[in-house]
């Protein structure tokens, strides 16, 4: 039975699990900085966007694409209007659009010889069809970008923008520097358990690889926590080799080779890739994963992600785009 139930991890603990947290705590903690590995990347100009600052200044935006930056979760258009309309935060901050905006913006000169500044905005090739496709698409998204650049650069747009029709971008677009990191490294560890029956071998399967058992739990317990431990057991597996372990800033994702069982989870808050640690115990066929989260203390200085939006002002240019 498959559980997610956010636990404190001091309930009904050994010595030994409390001692294995503890370990793995600290990983998080100390980080791997030979994870993070920047890429530079020259960001294809696709469309362009007119608009103005508060001050009425002329600001365009070039959205580019680059195949390194992941693909948005596919969702249809019900699916986005029902997310905004409701009441509920964390179902509202269910659709994120993965994004690399430009250090900075540069200055350029418009077609009338006035002065302008450029704003360079990369995503993934495949949803710029979906923008293209469906104007609640498009609104979402510019609403994003907008907020994204008030975020950065302290700079409020007006939101009364065009889509120009014959350029599809301003100015000399910059390479981006899109960081990546490598998969988190699972410690394999050996506990001596009495009693313990043999492993079976795992026979050739002819079903898709099943979905393992496990427990999502949070520290600390009350308020919003500074660390997410998941366990997922893996009867049969007997070694760290047969796994390989993706984190996102907000979905796990396990595969244990050969077809054994295979995970894709969606994690209840944001969490940072590269703060991760993981260990997986050859006794007890389980692996245990601890993550920083984006809110905790321990988590300040570092880029927020989580941006939030108008719900009001999308509607309502959804329900104008109807017309």
């Amino acid at each position: 039975m498959t559980s997610q139930v956010l636990l404190h991890p001091d309930d009904d603990l050994t010595q030994d699990d409390t001692d294995m947290w503890a370990s793995l705590m600290d990983q998080v903690k100390i980080g791997d900085s030979r994870q993070a590995k920047e890429m530079e990347v020259a960001p294809k100009p696709t469309f362009c966007v007119k608009t103005k600052d508060k001050e009425g200044n002329k600001v365009f935006l070039n959205i580019c694409t680059a195949d390194s930056i992941p693909e948005p979760k596919k969702k249809t258009v019900e699916d986005l209007v029902a997310m905004l309309e409701s009441e509920e935060e964390m179902l509202a901050a269910d659709y994120r659009i993965p994004m690399s905006i430009g250090e900075t913006p540069h200055a350029e000169v418009d077609k009338k010889g006035q002065g302008c500044s450029v704003h360079d905005i990369a995503i993934n090739p495949n949803y710029v069809k979906t923008l293209k496709e469906e104007p609640a698409f498009m609104n979402f998204f510019l609403q994003v970008v907008f907020e994204g650049l008030t975020a950065k650069f302290n700079v409020e747009l007006e939101w009364d923008w065009i889509i120009l029709k014959n350029r599809s971008h301003v100015g000399r677009i910059k390479p981006h520097m899109i960081r990546t990191y490598r998969k988190p490294v699972i410690q394999e560890v050996e506990k001596p358990v009495e009693n313990t029956k043999p492993v079976k071998k795992a026979t050739k399967p002819t079903q898709p690889a099943p979905r393992p058992d496990y427990i999502v739990l949070q520290e600390p317990i009350e308020g919003t926590p500074n660390y997410l431990i998941i366990e997922i057991m893996l009867p049969g597996i007997e070694s760290s080799a047969k796994l390989t372990l993706d984190v996102g800033e907000d979905r796990l994702t396990l595969h244990a080779h050969p077809a054994k069982y295979f995970l894709d989870i969606e994690l209840p808050y944001d969490v940072i890739p590269l703060e991760s640690g993981a260990q997986f115990d050859t006794s007890l066929h389980m692996l245990t994963v601890a993550l920083m989260t984006t809110c905790g203390p321990a988590a300040e200085g570092k880029i927020e992600r989580v941006l939030t939006i108008d719900r009001e002002k999308f509607l309502e240019s959804l329900r104008k785009s109807e017309k």
